[in-house]
Protein backbone atom coordinates (compact mmCIF):
# COMPACT_ATOMS: atom_id res chain seq x y z
CA UNK A 1 0.00 0.00 0.00
CA UNK A 2 1.19 3.49 -1.10
CA UNK A 3 1.46 6.68 1.71
CA UNK A 4 -1.45 8.99 2.06
CA UNK A 5 0.54 11.50 0.31
CA UNK A 6 1.11 10.69 -3.28
CA UNK A 7 3.30 13.02 -4.89
CA UNK A 8 0.57 14.42 -6.70
CA UNK A 9 -1.53 15.23 -3.71
CA UNK A 10 1.71 16.88 -2.03
CA UNK A 11 1.72 18.89 -5.36
CA UNK A 12 -1.81 20.00 -5.49
CA UNK A 13 -1.75 20.84 -1.92
CA UNK A 14 1.29 22.72 -1.99
CA UNK A 15 0.01 24.75 -4.94
CA UNK A 16 -3.43 26.00 -3.31
CA UNK A 17 -1.20 26.88 -0.13
CA UNK A 18 0.79 28.52 -2.48
CA UNK A 19 -1.76 30.89 -4.32
CA UNK A 20 -4.08 30.92 -0.95
CA UNK A 21 -0.52 32.54 0.65
CA UNK A 22 -0.47 34.76 -2.26
CA UNK A 23 -3.54 36.37 -2.52
CA UNK A 24 -3.39 36.97 1.43
CA UNK A 25 -0.50 39.15 0.79
CA UNK A 26 -1.58 40.33 -1.94
CA UNK A 27 -4.95 42.04 -0.39
CA UNK A 28 -2.84 43.17 3.19
CA UNK A 29 -0.68 45.06 0.65
CA UNK A 30 -3.41 46.72 -0.96
CA UNK A 31 -5.82 47.36 1.98
CA UNK A 32 -3.01 49.11 3.32
CA UNK A 33 -1.21 51.84 1.21
CA UNK A 34 1.55 53.59 2.18
CA UNK A 35 2.03 57.55 1.84
CA UNK A 36 5.54 58.39 0.25
CA UNK A 37 7.59 61.67 -0.38
CA UNK A 38 6.04 63.84 -3.31
CA UNK A 39 8.71 66.24 -2.91
CA UNK A 40 9.66 66.61 -6.74
CA UNK A 41 5.84 66.85 -8.05
CA UNK A 42 5.01 69.88 -4.79
CA UNK A 43 2.79 70.91 -2.42
CA UNK A 44 -0.06 70.60 -3.93
CA UNK A 45 0.22 66.66 -4.16
CA UNK A 46 -0.33 63.37 -1.96
CA UNK A 47 1.40 60.14 -3.38
CA UNK A 48 -0.04 57.15 -1.93
CA UNK A 49 2.37 53.10 -2.92
CA UNK A 50 0.18 50.25 -2.93
CA UNK A 51 2.42 46.91 -3.30
CA UNK A 52 3.88 48.23 -7.08
CA UNK A 53 1.43 50.53 -7.85
CA UNK A 54 2.11 54.18 -6.94
CA UNK A 55 -1.00 56.93 -7.31
CA UNK A 56 -0.99 60.84 -6.68
CA UNK A 57 -3.88 63.16 -6.27
CA UNK A 58 -4.23 66.61 -6.02
CA UNK A 59 -5.05 68.05 -2.88
CA UNK A 60 -5.30 72.05 -3.55
CA UNK A 61 -7.70 73.99 -5.59
CA UNK A 62 -6.59 73.95 -9.42
CA UNK A 63 -6.19 76.47 -11.61
CA UNK A 64 -6.78 76.34 -15.45
CA UNK A 65 -4.04 74.87 -17.74
CA UNK A 66 -4.65 76.47 -20.68
CA UNK A 67 -6.15 80.35 -20.31
CA UNK A 68 -7.91 82.06 -23.65
CA UNK A 69 -5.53 84.94 -24.60
CA UNK A 70 -8.40 87.04 -25.86
CA UNK A 71 -10.89 87.21 -23.54
CA UNK A 72 -13.72 89.71 -25.07
CA UNK A 73 -13.49 88.72 -28.46
CA UNK A 74 -17.08 87.60 -29.81
CA UNK A 75 -18.58 84.29 -30.59
CA UNK A 76 -18.22 83.13 -34.40
CA UNK A 77 -21.20 84.06 -36.24
CA UNK A 78 -23.62 80.66 -36.53
CA UNK A 79 -22.93 78.70 -39.75
CA UNK A 80 -25.66 77.72 -42.34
Amino acid sequence: MTGWWTIGKFALVSAAVTLVTAAALLSLALAYPKPISSAELGAGWQCTRTFIWTSCKRTGDTEAAVQSARKDAPCPPPRG
